[in-house]
């Protein structure tokens, strides 16, 4: 093993703070997790961990330790990178942190055309929101990530960007469906259905919203774009999300989006990004390539 067990044992402890819940990642018990970190204290002559009812936080000497951990496990994923090439995209993982609007879109089609051409790919996909995507990147649980508005980062490459404009969506029998715009202005008296402050297109909302000089009517609030599309589609709540969240629904014909009038109710972007500090592996990169290409077909990229 090239990474010793313990030491993964220790990095993810460090990362959760919690014996239990890297017992539960790895399947072993706490006391089994618990005795390979005091085996490393004793070699190493010196406490990694702060233990207290909260959790295990890092010493000085567990930061070093963990700098270590993840230094090598670079060095280990270049090697793998190395053996791709020499096993010419035979095996592998592409690991991807994603927001939930690029799950239900062109994701699906694209893992399907991946894999078709590197059946012996594996794709592990992992949805969260924009935070922990990179962190996902910089903690190295993912090579490529895809996420709503990005802040500009030293840590982070920033390989497209596909600009999304928020639109009104609502069922297609609702009295707004059949409208070319509409106002942000006249949705103040409109029952409306929002997603959870934790993501990006909620900031979008509110601030279009206090441009138009209006309150708006949050009757449901949810952390998943999947159930806000679901309620929407079966009331007459309305709600706001940018294109690439309906491409399914609106080409069946099961929700509509209407375009906003102002021009600044403002714009999501969807942006793919990876960590700057590593060099992809293979197959990331050759589903990066791939990502990328398809986001240029239908969206205008930099």
């Amino acid at each position: 093993m090239i990474q010793p067990q313990s030491l993964r044992y220790f990095a993810e402890v460090a990362r959760t703070g919690s014996l239990r819940h890297a017992s539960e990642t790895f399947f072993v018990a706490p006391s089994a997790i618990s005795k390979q970190i005091s085996n490393l204290e004793k070699e190493l002559g010196a406490a990694l961990f702060d233990r207290s009812p909260r959790g295990a936080t890092l010493t000085a000497a567990g930061q070093l330790l963990l700098d270590y951990v993840n230094a090598n496990s670079r060095h280990v994923e270049q090697l793998h990178a190395a053996m791709d090439d020499l096993s010419s995209l035979r095996h592998g993982v592409v690991r991807i942190a994603l927001v939930e609007a690029a799950v239900h879109s062109f994701m699906p089609d694209l893992i399907t055309e991946f894999s078709r051409d590197h059946p012996g790919i594996a794709v592990h996909l992992e949805v969260c929101g924009t935070a922990q995507i990179v962190d996902a990147l910089v903690e190295h649980r993912a090579e490529i990530g895809m996420a709503f508005n990005v802040l500009n980062r030293d840590d982070v490459n920033l390989h497209g960007r596909s600009i999304q404009p928020l639109q009104m969506i609502c069922r297609p029998e609702h009295p707004l469906a059949g409208r070319k715009t509409v106002s942000m202005s006249e949705l103040g008296n409109v029952r409306v259905a929002l997603p959870a402050r934790t993501f990006g297109i909620r900031y979008l909302i509110e601030k279009a919203a206090e441009r138009a000089n209006i309150a708006l009517q949050v009757a449901i609030e949810a952390n998943s774009l999947q159930v806000i599309k679901n309620l929407v589609r079966q009331s007459d709540l309305v709600s706001f999300m940018p294109p690439l969240t309906l491409e399914q629904e609106t080409a069946h014909g099961s929700l509509r989006a209407v375009p906003l009038a102002e021009r600044d109710s403002g714009s999501a972007t969807i942006d793919v990004i990876s960590f700057r500090g590593r060099q992809l592996p293979v197959a990331a990169q050759r589903f990066l390539d791939l990502l990328i290409r398809r986001l240029r077909t239908g969206r205008q990229l930099p």
